[in-house]
This record gives structure tokens, C-alpha cells and sequence, in this order.
């Protein structure tokens, strides 16, 4: 189901950093975020979490699971920063944060719920959609 992307990772050679694949996160640790935001993740990002554990494309790191405890954990971590940005503007209850980057900003918008098992991903300051679902986004990024 996702040969394409795995070739596009395969091939991204240094633009992008993940772990190898089938070094991801365990489903416990997905399932405990999941539970913390109040959400289910979309199909396609928990494969990315369960394969690749996270990482960067060009430098710009993609939020994910961390494995901490999420009353200690800091950094990149999906639920950290989604918890940080909510308490910081309500505006995001609808949006769940996955890659900052200088001039952008990127998340899931949660607001008409998962159609396939997916979320749309929506760049913040122009409003706009960039991709249908999370690997469609990392097959963007990863070759833009």
C-alpha cells in the first residue's frame, strides 16, 4: 500500500533522516498518544510512526511519537507541542501540529473528522491545503 512512498524515502538519500525502516514506535505508545490528544491518527502516519519512528525531511523535523512519558517530554514530540499550542490558542482545537518550519506551518485538520482513515493536511498561514492525507504529505515534502 505504500511501496511509492517507501521508494521516495528510499531514494531521498541525506534530504531525509528517518530510522530504518521497521525501527518505529510501538502501537502502545501510539495508542497512548491517541488517547491523550483525543483523537484517532490518521492510517498513514501511524504506518510513517510504526516504520520510521519519525525524523526530518531537509533539516525540518515532523512531529511524532517520542516514547517519554508526555508529562516529561519536550522537543518534537506530536503531543507535547499539540498540548503547548492548545494551551497557548484555542483557535488549534481543530488542529493537530506536525511540522514547523520558518516560513510554514503544517497540520491535520481535524475539523470535518478522518475520511478514509486520513486528515487533511492544511498549511497554516495561507489557509491552504497541501496534501489529502499524511503521505501524500511526506511525498511532497520529501520531493519539492
Amino acid at each position: 500500500m505504500y511501496d511509492d512512498l517507501i521508494k521516495v524515502i528510499e531514494e531521498a538519500g541525506d534530504r531525509v533522516e528517518f530510522a530504518s525502516f521497521g525501527d518505529g514506535i510501538s502501537d502502545y505508545w501510539i495508542e497512548l498518544a491517541e488517547k491523550r490528544l483525543g483523537i484517532i491518527l490518521p492510517k498513514s502516519y501511524k504506518w510513517w510512526l510504526k516504520n520510521y519512528n519519525g525524523g526530518e525531511v531537509f533539516g525540518e523535523e515532523i512531529y511524532s511519537v517520542y516514547g517519554i512519558d508526555f508529562d516529561e517530554v519536550v522537543g518534537g514530540d506530536i503531543v507535547y507541542i499539540n498540548e503547548l499550542s492548545r494551551k497557548n490558542n484555542s483557535s488549534f482545537k481543530d488542529k493537530l501540529i506536525i511540522l514547523e518550519a520558518d516560513d510554514e506551518v503544517f497540520y491535520f485538520d481535524l475539523s470535518n473528522g478522518l475520511k478514509d482513515n486520513e486528515y487533511p493536511v492544511y498549511e497554516l498561514y495561507s489557509n491552504t491545503m497541501y496534501a489529502n492525507s499524511f503521505a501524500e504529505f511526506l511525498k511532497k515534502r520529501i520531493t519539492e
